[in-house]
């Protein structure tokens, strides 16, 4: 019997993929935003930011014209207090950024596109002492810093992440009270109704 031994190129290939140096892949508002292929994640750089903040990971297996092939990005889930790297991370994702990611609620996505929160923003209540905004995808936010505290969100595919754990643990009149500011004419009545436990 002979010994199998494995063909060494498949793993001489991805090595070298490895030993990529790294390279920028989106810079804007002062921030760039650096693919580091032997550590497998993006760093994003700024001139006040010492070390560098991970935005997410990718597969340095996938060919060099194809990074972010099989990838999810965990888009700084920490950069809601810093707009400007916020910003960086959105335009990142609008221009040539990875078509799969993991969004905190800092961004919202409507119409193909990502937006800072902020700019998302299409209407403003006050109910009791909370600031609420509509923002553009249809969703009802408490209207926070560094980020909002989503609430509602009538058009989430799974009938649980409609209405949020915020939204429930707030007293019975101010749940009413958001419910009928955010749908006035009870249109979504059957959508933002409690799934019923199984």
């Amino acid at each position: 019997m002979g010994q199998v031994v494995p063909f060494p190129l498949q793993r001489r290939a991805a090595e070298i993929r490895r030993q990529r140096p790294p390279d920028t892949v989106f810079e804007a508002g002062g921030w760039r935003i650096l693919e580091v292929p032997t550590v497998g994640q993006f760093l994003a750089l700024s001139g006040y930011c010492r070390r560098g903040v991970e935005v997410g990971r990718f597969d340095p297996e996938a060919d060099s014209d194809d990074h972010h092939h099989g990838t999810e990005v965990a888009i700084l889930t920490r950069c809601g207090a810093d707009e400007r790297l916020s910003r960086c991370a959105i335009g990142w994702l609008n221009a040539d950024g990875p078509p799969t990611a993991i969004l905190g609620a800092f961004v919202v996505t409507f119409g193909g596109r990502h937006h800072f929160w902020r700019d998302a923003i299409i209407e403003i209540a006050v109910i009791g002492s909370l600031r609420l905004v509509r923002l553009l995808d249809g969703s009802i936010a408490i209207a926070g810093e560094p980020e909002p505290l989503p609430l509602l969100d009538p058009f989430a595919p799974l009938p649980e992440q409609r209405r949020r754990g915020a939204f429930e643990r707030l007293p019975g009149e101010v749940k009413a009270a958001v419910l009928r500011w955010a749908d006035p004419r009870d249109q979504f009545g059957e959508l933002l109704t409690p799934a019923a436990p199984n």
